[in-house]
């Protein structure tokens, strides 16, 4: 009886890793990416929000249930992952990691917008925040230098903090505004 359940998890997790694998790949290539390290962080982030899927959300309470949760949730995630990485764009490769761009700041200004508001804004603000969060967090594993910061646990301490602060989910009522999961 434990063995059938470990070989079904197994399986779970392998299938879940290939759909993981297969829908990273067809998101760069809708994007037109080619970069190794974009294709790592759009993993991390993917397989992160499959086990955000799977972990909070229910077809209880006026969720959206994991699967509808994660395809809502798909491209905001992405836009997370890619979102750190802007910094490049504007202040060239001298200026990556940008504490402003590689923070949660991105995350909590969609955070007040999608506070109170519909559960489809909500849910993509979540995946903003999975996505971002996985950004982050994939840096401080990296061992990233965070810009005009002392470096060494600094750096990681900074990463990981503003990683964790985007995985506050937007509650669903405006009159307690409070960083606490509704899925209502």
């Amino acid at each position: 009886m434990r063995d059938s359940k470990w070989k079904q998890a197994i399986v779970t997790l392998t299938v879940a890793f290939a759909i993981a694998v297969g829908v990273n790949w067809a998101i760069l290539w809708l994007f037109g990416q080619k970069s190794g390290y974009r294709a790592e962080h759009s993993l991390v982030g993917i397989i992160l929000l499959m086990a955000y899927a799977s972990v909070f959300m229910d077809k209880k309470g006026g969720s959206p249930g994991p699967i509808r949760f994660f395809l809502i949730a798909l491209v905001p995630c992405y836009l997370g992952t890619v979102f750190p990485d802007l910094d490049i764009t504007l202040f060239g490769i001298g200026g990556h990691r940008n504490p402003l761009f590689h923070s949660s700041l991105s995350y909590f200004l969609w955070f007040v917008l999608g506070r109170g508001r519909g559960l489809l804004l909500r849910t993509g603000v979540i995946g903003y925040g999975v996505g971002l969060a996985s950004h982050l967090e994939w840096d401080a594993l990296d061992h990233a230098d965070v810009r005009w910061l002392p470096g060494g646990l600094m750096d990681r301490l900074w990463l990981v903090s503003h990683g964790l602060f985007c995985f506050i989910p937007p509650n669903s009522r405006r009159k307690n505004s409070t960083a606490r999961f509704s899925a209502q």
